[in-house]
């Protein structure tokens, strides 16, 4: 008996949830013999119309001038660190920029002159699929 009760409470919530969305199968066959009948129901916007995107990785290094004063030769790094990232701003008119950085700054000496390098690294998404 207490099956049957149980039974019948989770009918009438399962009626009750759908009654609330407000969706109507009535008038649908389900025999076997028809095509099979599918209903999908979908929010916002529709999965075909939506683009795909890979997401694409690079490297680039970042050379600084040289220079005997090793704050000259940093000050010259980032000035080309700004630079690289204008200019990868300026091609990024679709917003396909994930990540960009310009890495670490690393400053070697050469007999008497400084040079400040790093490796830049980037994220792209590119549109694959429209």
């Amino acid at each position: 008996m207490k099956k049957i009760i149980l039974c019948a409470v989770l009918i009438l919530t399962q009626l009750a949830a759908a009654s609330e969305i407000g969706v109507k199968v009535d008038k649908i066959n389900t025999n076997e013999s028809d095509q099979a009948t599918t209903i999908s129901i979908q929010k916002g916007n529709s999965s075909k119309n939506s683009k795909k995107y890979t997401i694409s990785e690079g490297q680039q290094e970042i050379i600084g001038d040289n220079d005997v004063v090793r704050k000259s030769s940093e000050i010259s790094w980032k000035a080309e660190c700004a630079g690289w990232k204008k200019e990868f701003r300026n091609d990024n008119k679709d917003n396909k920029i994930i990540t960009l950085s310009c890495g670490k700054m690393e400053c070697a000496k050469t007999g008497v002159e400084t040079t400040c390098t790093s490796l830049a690294k980037y994220k792209l998404k590119t549109l694959i699929e429209e």
